[in-house]
């Protein structure tokens, strides 16, 4: 059985086409109203009035996307849960997709919408996705193309493991790192992506300084000690390199020269051996995570 969440804040524009469009690829529907204020609620008590399969949860005030998502989750009866927008932004069609690659095995399948070349997305919307997928990649050990996307699904079963702290658009990506630093098989499937119904909810600077933050949280949080001590030192030699290198600045704007000539040389071997040193780190911590997954999957 497949159930749809579909969260909704002020998406009284695009609710109906999505569901509507939905309706035939799944068994349920949920609607979850996240303190709407304007028509959201009342469309989508109408759609549930007229279909069986379709459900509504409503917050009486805006509590945010991921407590919505768990609302969701928790009233769900599906085996496998599919999130998506409710801006009508990712078609339906693609919801069987998802859902196969769960069904071969995947712990988490998320739509990627960055390699179609027809797809409508903004263009600082674009730049900000490749910036936070190579950072999950370099986190998560593993390409990831569209870490962000909203359109995903996996095992219910597998929600409290996967569910992390947040409360707005930061989310899925921090889901997104999560699964990966535990070791699970995260898989991207290719989609359309549309121009969405309404206005943006999307703040550039504040959602985007929350992703830095969600990914930096994970990569801590989830890491082994080990890995973490290796991180730590790395920092360490990373700043001593830094402070070489200022002094080496300071010499050469007051005295015009370089009065320690070997500090440029000490800053590059530094900073070069920090990066080598986290990078060791993170490898290792994904090939534990991955053998503690594959553990997990054969008891």
């Amino acid at each position: 059985m497949i159930s749809l969440v579909i969260p909704a804040f002020n998406e009284e524009t695009g609710l109906q086409l999505t569901v509507d469009e939905a309706l035939r690829f799944v068994d349920e529907i949920l609607i979850i109203d996240d303190g709407s204020t304007d028509r959201t609620g009342q469309i989508a008590h109408e759609l549930s009035s007229h279909h069986p399969k379709i459900k509504v949860f409503t917050h009486e005030k805006n509590l945010g996307k991921a407590q919505a998502l768990r609302t969701g989750v928790e009233h769900a009866h599906g085996d496998i849960i599919v999130f998506t927008d409710a801006d009508f932004t990712h078609p339906a069609e693609f919801i069987p997709s998802l859902v196969l690659e769960i069904e071969n095995g995947a712990d988490l399948a998320i739509g990627e919408r960055v390699s179609r070349p027809e797809n409508k997305i903004p263009f600082f919307n674009r730049i900000g996705n490749v910036i936070f997928s190579v950072l999950i990649s370099y986190v998560g050990c593993s390409e990831i193309r569209d870490g962000q996307c909203g359109f995903r699904a996996f095992k219910k079963d597998d929600f409290k493991s996967l569910d992390v702290y947040a409360r707005s658009l930061e989310y899925e990506t921090k889901m997104t790192v999560n699964a990966l630093k535990k070791g699970y098989d995260v898989i991207e499937v290719p989609i359309i992506y549309r121009s969405r119904k309404g206005s943006s909810k999307l703040k550039p600077i504040s959602d985007g300084f929350r992703m830095l933050k969600a990914i930096a949280s994970i990569a801590y949080r989830q890491t082994t000690l080990i890995a973490r001590l290796m991180m730590a030192s790395s920092f360490f030699m990373g700043m001593i390199g830094l402070i070489f290198g200022l002094i080496s600045i300071y010499e050469r704007i007051v005295f015009l020269k370089l009065i320690n000539e070997y500090y440029p040389l000490i800053t590059v071997f530094l900073i070069f051996l920090s990066v080598q040193l986290f990078s060791m780190a993170i490898v290792m911590d994904h090939m534990t995570r991955k053998m503690d997954r594959i553990y997990q999957r054969l008891r």
